[in-house]
């Protein structure tokens, strides 16, 4: 009996240091570095983005590639798009807004084809430096990296088990293609925070919708980490 004791506070002493000890003291390169932090999540919508612009320095847009039409669509699931990625770039004209490109359908087949695309795109635009990519693909995210575009690596959420036994793949992934920011929920900040101390960090606050949820935002703003916050308010009442 007194040995199970034993183990188990062994084991719960070695959980307890793995989630708190700092794994990795790399640095990615701040894409955004603002005391705005609030963006808007899931912009698909033009008919949104004049109101929207006005409150929010950037927008969060969902895009699958097309490799039928050479075209991203602007959507987040279904068969459906009311409106391409340029035609949605050309609504935001003259309107000073960043994009983080949540990019759906990153795989080895459309990955060069949707760099080349990209690249027209973030020319035709003016666009390029005001654009950061997400995918959790980071090796194929990387590709777009060398050709001079930001990237946020969407890690997994943080899970009891699951996180102790994948965080040596995260850290190698994140030492050998060097994403400018990690991506993630906000109920894996503080986890990702911990490991990755000095790595600037992006996240989503899906289903935080109650007036109550305001300060829970508010507070995780106050992480020096966090630099990009999205939300489904539709005001930015951390201004």
């Amino acid at each position: 009996m007194h040995f199970k004791i034993i183990f188990f506070l062994l084991l719960v002493s070695a959980y307890l240091i793995f989630l708190f000890y700092p794994y990795s003291n790399v640095s990615g390169d701040i894409f955004y570095d603002s005391e705005e932090k609030l963006w808007a999540h899931r912009v698909l919508d033009v008919n949104q983005i004049e109101d929207l612009s006005n409150e929010f320095n950037g927008f969060e847009v969902d895009v699958f590639y097309n490799s039928n039409k050479n075209l991203f669509d602007v959507k987040h699931h279904g068969n459906e798009s009311d409106i391409s990625l340029d035609e949605y770039f050309k609504a935001c004209k003259d309107m000073s807004l960043k994009f983080w490109i949540d990019f759906k359908n990153l795989n080895e087949n459309n990955t060069n084809s949707s760099i080349l695309l990209l690249n027209t795109l973030a020319k035709k635009h003016d666009l390029k430096s005001d654009i950061i990519i997400e995918s959790k693909e980071i090796e194929l995210l990387s590709k777009f990296k060398e050709e001079g575009f930001y990237t946020s690596y969407w890690l997994p959420n943080y899970h009891l088990l699951n996180s102790f036994f994948n965080i040596n793949q995260i850290k190698k992934n994140i030492l050998d293609f060097k994403p400018h920011v990690i991506s993630m929920p906000y109920s894996s900040v503080k986890f990702y925070s911990r490991k990755f101390p000095n790595y600037p960090i992006h996240c989503w606050t899906n289903g935080m919708i109650k007036d109550n949820d305001k300060d829970k935002i508010k507070k995780l703003s106050e992480n020096n980490n966090v630099k990009i916050i999205l939300t489904d308010f539709k005001n930015n009442f951390l201004k």
